[in-house]
């Protein structure tokens, strides 16, 4: 049976939609999944945590999604890149799914998603060049997975649900 570890804060958690998250459609396609999303996670508390769970890594594919909070809290989209890097770069393992966060839906009452969502651009172009030297790292770009919002940062299950097609068809291929 694959061994998909997930990596990520709470869209990977499944936080607001519980058990329709992504982790949980891979599990119900029959892969074995560990679930390492913790709501609220930075890239840097993220690093941290698969520094932990290195040790015992014996997965076949790696899916890492994160930056939202990073740049919600201020923190650069060159920060952000470093860690998830740093965690690309670690990883032994032979497929590696590295998801561009999704935009947060934009209110002029909250300037800061306008800007969260210009890092979240920037992350993306920055991977954009990066991946194109790696030969067993792929990229899905939520901005692009449909989805309803449940409260302008969270996806509902059916983003989830669109978000692991699209990691169903790198596994795949």
């Amino acid at each position: 049976m694959t061994k998909i570890i997930c990596l990520g804060d709470s869209f990977t958690q499944g936080y607001l939609v519980e058990d329709k998250n992504y982790t949980r459609f891979l599990e119900k396609a029959g892969f074995l999944v560990r679930n390492l999303g913790v709501n609220g996670s930075t890239t840097e508390e993220m690093l941290a945590r698969y520094k932990r769970f290195k040790a015992e890594e014996d997965d076949d594919i790696l899916v890492v999604f994160g930056g939202t909070n990073d740049f919600l809290n201020g923190i650069s989209a060159e920060f952000a890149y470093k860690n998830l890097k740093s965690i690309l770069d670690m990883s032994n393992v032979s497929k590696k799914v590295l998801i561009i966060p999704s935009y947060v839906e934009e209110e002029s009452i909250f300037p800061a998603y306008k800007m969260t969502n210009d890092k979240i651009d920037l992350l993306y172009e920055i991977f954009k060049e990066d991946l194109s030297h790696r030969k067993d790292t792929y990229m899905i770009d939520a901005r692009k997975v449909q989805g309803r919002f449940i409260d302008g940062i969270h996806l509902a299950s059916d983003f989830h649900e669109k978000l692991t097609e699209e990691i169903l068809r790198i596994i795949n291929d």
